[in-house]
């Protein structure tokens, strides 16, 4: 199979699924065998010609090949898209589990294949997504997956599928010693919240979500549900809903920030056939079922885990990133002010192997920390024989049972120089934070 290779006639069988900041996901809508059920990640690059994520076009720098040593295939691998793929299979599919993650495999496609799939989707993108950055052409290749958004895949759907995909975020609290005095506060409010107001403040979005991940992480029923819930209200880049591999609730690129009541009109309307229930209640009984899954499917625990290997934070973890890259701590240099300065010198004075771990662990959690989960559904007869391969659940409020699957989405790995972005997003974060708790009169 791998033989093929796409052609230009081949781009009008792709259509725009939506993106990330790095990939373009077009799904496929013709009617090949070798490609339905189908889809495909395409790089991007931006316009500005600064090259998405990691500068040593290919392979990995001289400090990543430390960090991923032990990852023999990742750490002699020269192209970029194979590194990506191998990073999924070889470290976060082992950490995750097989039956939740798939790596998908590499299509080579012609350069004027990716030239077509530009000049057809621009219009489907959003504006700011397409200012932003285009089809990276210089590409030989393409991730090609299984569509999660469909449930039998290569044939056409005999039942209507219903996929959710969440990006949960990080779901605990750090307790790390290396968190500065004034910063004591990312002990008890999470990432996700402080955050908000800081994209509030950029027009990023139009309001703050109520949106909690540590309920959401919970493992507690009602919690859980309370979290879908949030999230459901406002959707931003965190919810989207699938009906047959269509998105039919949330944002393409950007994010929807609140659900109107004439959007949950629209929503209950396409549920009619899935959710058997009164008019009205359709997207309580879906933002149930949705509850339900991540509540027996308990995969959101095995994902805490792996968000958990960030054991320093990040105000801990850049010290020895600037060890690494063998360069003086920036980091130090402004803290040399204040008296804060011993705390770190510990971090400077581990072995090198040590260092090289708390850095991969940080980058593997970076990765865990801003995944997706995409889970789906389709109703299936009660005592009909069931499908080995998926899990199944029963709705006692709508008396249906469902058959669902649970797959982990955007594991890219993250370049090592990303530290010092992390860094500096996480005082900007803190900052912003801190200023409106003092505008609001210190009242929390």
């Amino acid at each position: 199979m791998e033989e093929i290779v796409l052609e230009p006639k081949d781009a009008v069988d792709w259509s725009y699924r939506g993106e990330g900041a790095v990939n373009l996901v077009l799904a496929y809508t013709g009617s090949s065998p070798t490609f339905l059920g189908k889809m495909m990640r395409i790089h991007k690059m931006p316009k500005d010609g600064n090259e998405m994520g990691d500068k040593s076009e290919n392979g990995l720098t001289t400090h990543e090949k430390l960090i991923w040593g032990d990852v023999k295939e990742l750490v002699s691998c020269q192209n970029k898209e194979i590194k990506e793929y191998l990073f999924v299979k070889h470290v976060m599919r082992p950490l995750l589990g097989r039956k939740h993650v798939n790596p998908g495999r590499r299509l080579p496609v012609a350069k004027e294949f990716l030239e077509s799939v530009e000049k057809i989707i621009t219009s489907q993108r959003p504006s700011w997504r397409a200012d932003a950055a285009s089809v990276d052409t210089n590409r030989s290749s393409v991730l090609l997956m299984d569509d999660l958004t469909l449930f039998a895949h290569g044939h056409v759907e005999d039942k209507p599928c219903l996929s959710v995909e969440i990006k949960p975020k990080c779901g605990f609290l750090p307790s790390s010693c290396f968190i500065a005095e004034e910063n004591v506060i990312k002990k008890s409010i999470t990432r996700f919240q402080m955050h908000q107001f800081l994209k509030l403040k950029e027009n990023e979005i139009s309001e703050i979500s109520e949106y909690d991940p540590l309920d959401l992480f919970s493992g507690s029923k009602e919690r859980i549900h309370r979290a879908i819930k949030a999230l459901y209200a406002t959707p931003q880049n965190n919810f989207r809903v699938f009906l047959n591999g269509s998105l039919v609730f949330g944002g393409l690129g950007g994010g929807t920030c609140k659900t109107t009541s004439k959007v949950e009109v629209a929503f209950e309307h396409i549920l009619k056939d899935i959710i058997k229930t009164d008019d009205g209640l359709r997207a309580d009984r879906f933002i149930e079922l949705v509850a339900e899954t991540v509540y027996s499917s308990e995969v959101l625990d095995q994902l805490l885990d792996v968000q958990k290997l960030d054991k320093y934070n990040i105000e801990g973890a850049i010290h020895v990133y600037y060890d690494l890259i063998d360069q003086p701590c920036k980091v130090c240099r402004d803290l040399e002010k204040s008296k804060s300065l011993n705390q770190y010198s510990s971090m400077h004075s581990i072995p090198l192997d040590e260092k090289v771990n708390i850095l991969k662990d940080f980058l593997i959690s970076a990765t865990a920390k801003d995944c997706s989960v995409m889970m789906s559904f389709r109703s299936t007869e009660v005592g009909l024989s069931r499908s080995s391969s998926h899990s199944n659940l029963h709705l006692e409020s709508t008396k249906q049972e469902f058959e669902y699957k649970v797959h982990f989405i955007d594991l890219d790995m993250r370049p090592l120089k990303k530290m010092e972005v992390y860094y500096e997003l996480d005082k900007k974060i803190m900052n912003t934070y801190l200023e409106m708790l003092k505008n609001k009169g210190d009242q929390p």
